[in-house]
């Protein structure tokens, strides 16, 4: 039962779209449909978080950071612009933070038969139902999801910016997936579908025109071109642009309205900001007003989730800027030491060269970086795709290390 609750979590995980329009009600406007399986799953698997805990840490103390970060954010709580807000901001991370360590527990073990074959799915699914709804727009017949925008490519996202950063997230675990030694592992039919699944998730976030996103993946291939630094990789990533560069001069002609909405995205975002003055642009205001929050409140900033109205008439559109205006100098501590503890995933110098595990880790650092470069643009903490993200680098660091543990039985005994 625990283990359905939360496939259906992970599978459903691109559904963003909520019961209630933001701002309209309190609680049902930040609500989905896939987060009531998540809250299932956290009842039922409430001794498994209990004990879950305390088995995670001895891999990661990634946990022990994250429930410190929302110890900062939720400490000034009373003091905060809008302390409901800031409660509702503490207890989505905290949802998400308690539901990584049941997904952790109850798929550790067989994550290559479980876990991981749910990832995959999801970019197909998601793709799948995008290009539907979109055909289904223009054609008349009916869509799963309502639209939001002309030209935007949704699937179940509330918009398309999400679409995007979740995609460039899955990327970021699909391309090392396929190109590491952890490949080997997949079964036949998931070596077929990962290969599936990876294109329909570059061609997706394409077709998000999330800009933010595109500078990631973009980061995230120049990397891993550098660390492989072999002919194969340097093919694969010019065939990859051919590809997306034919799709792209032709795609006004298959789908205008998201060539409108792509070349638009373009020209505000990019162009726009950079031809604007200081008043104009919309990256330098946005970074403007959360330094002004941090002037007016150094330790505390306006409260996590309070910046808007009053400094703004939207939220801090980066997570660093975030940190900075609405949580101050605690928030950006906490934030500090839960992104070392991040980072620290990564570290495989202790590990042999042929570990299939730390494979995965090493070549899947490039698309972090890339994230982190989106993460400037985009707030990701609340983000499920992220958490999924983070529970997936724990059981693959704590996989890393049992493999490592098996080698030094079987050398022993060879001795």
């Amino acid at each position: 039962m625990l283990k359905k609750l939360l496939g259906l979590f992970v599978l459903l995980s691109f559904v963003t779209q909520t019961f209630a329009e933001r701002g309209t009600h309190p609680i049902f406007s930040r609500l989905t449909f896939p987060d009531l399986f998540g809250a299932m799953a956290l009842v039922i698997g409430f001794i498994i978080i209990l004990r879950g805990y305390k088995t995670a840490n001895t891999h990661t103390k990634i946990y022990t950071s994250a429930f410190f970060l929302i110890f900062c954010f939720f400490l000034p709580v009373l003091f905060s612009k809008s302390p409901f807000s800031t409660f509702i901001e503490c207890l989505i991370l905290l949802f998400l933070v308690l539901l990584s360590i049941v997904l952790f527990e109850v798929f550790k073990d067989d994550f290559l038969e479980t876990f991981i074959p749910k990832i995959i799915y999801i970019s197909i699914i998601a793709s799948f139902v995008g290009v539907y709804d979109y055909f289904a727009g223009i054609t008349g017949l009916p869509r799963l999801f309502p639209s939001r925008a002309s030209g935007e490519v949704l699937s179940g996202f509330k918009n398309a910016g999400q679409a995007g950063a979740y995609f460039l997230v899955i990327i970021a675990i699909l391309h090392p997936l396929r190109y590491s030694k952890l490949y080997e592992k997949l079964t036949a039919k998931n070596k077929s579908l990962l290969k599936i699944s990876l294109i329909c998730a570059v061609i997706f976030l394409g077709l998000t025109a999330k800009i933010a996103a595109y500078i990631g993946l973009l980061v995230g291939f120049i990397g891993y071109a550098i660390i492989k630094r072999s002919k194969r990789s340097l093919v694969s990533i010019i065939v990859v642009s051919i590809v997306v560069g034919t799709l792209y001069i032709n795609l006004e002609h298959i789908a205008p309205l998201v060539y409108t909405r792509i070349t638009y995205k373009y020209e505000t975002r990019i162009e726009g900001n950079l031809e604007a003055g200081v008043e104009d642009n919309f990256i330098m205001r946005n970074i403007n007003d959360a330094v002004a929050a941090f002037k007016d409140r150094p330790l505390i900033g306006s409260g996590i989730g309070a910046f808007n109205p009053y400094y703004s008439d939207h939220e801090v559109h980066s997570t660093y800027f975030k940190m900075v205006g609405e949580t101050g100098l605690l928030g950006m501590i906490g934030y500090a030491i839960f992104l070392y503890s991040f980072l620290d995933l990564f570290k495989t110098a202790s590990f042999k060269k042929e570990n299939p595990f730390a494979d995965f880790l090493r070549l899947g650092f490039p698309f972090i970086l890339g994230c982190l470069v989106s993460w400037s643009y985009t707030y990701h903490l609340r983000k499920r795709e992220f958490w999924l993200l983070v529970t997936l680098l724990i059981i693959i660091k704590y996989q890393a290390h049992k493999w490592e543990m098996g080698q030094n039985v079987i050398e022993q005994e060879g001795d």
